[in-house]
């Protein structure tokens, strides 16, 4: 039998003539496999658009290769290199702005619903990229896809998926129905996604530095979460994320590095008013009292150092301290606090002299 490399009556075009053909080029790299690491050629393109170029063309033009395409997508989910993985996404959602249905219901439905978080991760990505698309009409299938997932009861992973996805770009583009949908998922009852949703709205607080409209949504959501109006679960809920801000959430300003919230009241009136209703309610709350005077002694503690930031801390404390309860409770632990913050008994001077 002649091949068909030897057959003078077949010309056959060379791997670097089609290589050169896509301005691509072969690179040395290896794959892990149940073996080891196995040594292999990688094809690597010298324009970044190229590959994204050549799927839509494949997708456009070659339909037998339609499903071969969803089905490789689907499987490089758990490919062990994250940058890969990271591209699959991207792929599957520049795909999904040709044809959603199948790419929806071939590659990112499935993702989502997976019990893994690093291919749900895929999901959430793949429609961000569909989401930021200048069509809104295109754009919307994404945010009715994960609105409706934000309202499924018994559906952890697909609700989990969703506050992947508005935790991070689609929450900034969308915040106010980021928000709204978290909430959502809040009130479905399952405790698991807790701890998610506390992340997602701290990423979106920490990612508005440079838009204050989206932390007064917010501190303004959080404030009617926390209403007695509302189930308990959503009330613990919202304290948890507001002490979570208390805590965690820093911003350099004036070259002095703040909590963002004492900034934020300090810059405005409306702001310092939610920070001082969310204060007032997480310390009436008995989970959240010690982990909320905690973080108001750290406070204080900075305020030793930063004198500038004494007039901003010192209003919020003297009006936590209205007369009844409240004067008592914030008496007694300025009073304790005293002994260790100068601060602290600066500021109860002030109360006991005016209240």
């Amino acid at each position: 039998m002649t091949s068909m490399g030897t057959n003078p009556g077949i010309s056959e075009k060379k791997r670097s003539e089609w290589l050169k053909e896509m301005s691509a080029y072969l690179a040395d790299d290896y794959e892990v496999t149940e073996y080891g690491k196995s040594r292999i050629k990688t094809v690597l393109f010298t324009e970044e658009v190229a590959p994204i170029s050549i799927l839509s063309h494949v997708w456009h033009e070659y339909d037998t290769y339609a499903q071969a395409l969803l089905i490789w997508l689907y499987e490089l989910r758990s490919h062990p290199n994250s940058d890969v993985r990271l591209r699959v996404a991207a792929v599957a959602g520049h795909l999904a702005l040709y044809e959603f249905r199948p790419v929806y219901e071939k590659v990112i439905l499935p993702w989502a619903k997976l019990d893994n978080e690093s291919a749900q991760k895929l999901a959430a990505l793949a429609l961000t990229i569909v989401a930021v698309e200048e069509d809104e009409e295109i754009a919307k299938q994404s945010l009715n896809i994960l609105e409706r997932w934000s309202k499924l009861k018994n559906s952890y992973n697909l609700q989990w998926t969703a506050i992947a996805a508005y935790g991070s770009y689609i929450g900034l583009l969308y915040p106010q129905q980021a928000i709204e949908n978290l909430k959502t998922i809040a009130q479905s009852g399952d405790g698991r996604l807790f701890p998610y949703i506390v992340q997602a709205v701290a990423n979106l607080f920490d990612s508005a530095q440079q838009i204050s409209t989206q932390h007064f949504l917010i501190l303004k959501s959080l404030k009617e979460w926390a209403e007695p109006s509302h189930q308990s679960s959503l009330n613990k809920l919202s304290l948890i994320i507001f002490w979570g801000l208390m805590r965690e959430s820093w911003i350099i300003k004036d070259e002095v590095r703040q909590p963002t919230l004492l900034w934020l009241a300090k810059k405005d009136k409306e702001l310092e008013e939610l920070i001082i209703y969310l204060m007032r309610r997480g310390l009436n709350l008995e989970l959240t009292r010690n982990l909320i005077l905690a973080e108001i002694f750290n406070w204080l503690k900075l305020v030793d150092k930063q004198d500038s930031l004494y007039k901003t801390l010192g209003r919020i404390i003297f009006t936590l301290a209205s007369p009844g309860k409240e004067y008592e409770r914030m008496s007694h632990y300025l009073r304790k606090y005293g002994k260790d913050s100068p601060t602290a008994l600066k500021i109860l001077q002030l109360i006991e002299k005016y209240h």
